[in-house]
């Protein structure tokens, strides 16, 4: 870590590199670069209000609504569409990335070769959105989850009747939801353990998705 890092509001990581968000909106790097420029923040980056890292690339989303994408690119996944404006939220993926607009629609772009790029016709009234592997997981205004992309361990195949989700978090191969009452819902590969809940896990507010494990935050206890 840089010595001497402060002031930060956010934090993301890739395979090999993280970013830390600062409070001045700009951005710091550091780790292995791997020959991508993943951690070489474009000159003059500012204004940004959120970050998101892939594997070897990174997404910033600036207070103007738009994106701002460096590193690698093999797969288009730094290549934003023309026009793109009004995002609210940014999530990179293996080589894809997404955005949600403010009308609740989700852009992606990037590599497309289990699906993970193509957005389900008509989806609309999203609130969040979440990928690290090769499938997306996009959050509705009424707390259902829709899923697309590499299916191979059940990533995107949503468990039946899942309601009152709050938010999602993905990774390779697996998924995992936060619902209203503080429980938490996992499915996909479970080689490690990663979707298999702690029995009686309850009052989390938030959770993380890392390569072969979870995370789920609950509050300090009185």
């Amino acid at each position: 870590m840089p010595a001497g890092l402060t002031g930060v509001t956010a934090i993301a990581a890739g395979f090999y590199h993280s970013l830390a968000l600062k409070n001045d909106g700009t951005v710091v790097a550091w780790g292995i670069d791997q020959g991508f420029g993943a951690t070489t923040i474009p000159a003059g980056l500012s204004g940004v209000t959120a970050i998101a890292a892939g594997i070897f690339h990174n997404l910033a989303l600036k207070n103007d609504g738009t994106v701002v994408a460096w590193g690698n690119n093999n797969e288009g996944a730094t290549t934003i569409p023309a026009g793109l404006t009004g995002v609210t939220a940014i999530a990179a993926g293996r080589e894809h990335s997404l955005a949600l607009k403010n009308n609740g629609t989700v852009v992606a772009w990037g590599n497309n070769n289990a699906g993970e790029t193509n957005v389900p016709a008509g989806l609309s009234g999203v609130t969040a959105i979440a990928t690290w592997g090769y499938h997306s997981l996009a959050l509705k205004n009424n707390g259902t989850v829709v899923a697309w992309g590499s299916n191979a361990d059940g990533q995107t195949t949503v468990p039946t009747g899942l309601t009152g989700v709050i938010a999602i978090a993905a990774s390779f191969g697996y998924s995992l939801a936060l619902k209203n009452n503080g429980t938490v819902v996992a499915w996909g590969y479970d080689g490690s353990g990663q979707t298999t809940i702690p029995a009686g896990l309850s009052g989390v507010t938030a959770i993380a998705a890392g390569s072969t494990y979870s995370f789920a935050l609950k509050p300090t206890a009185p």
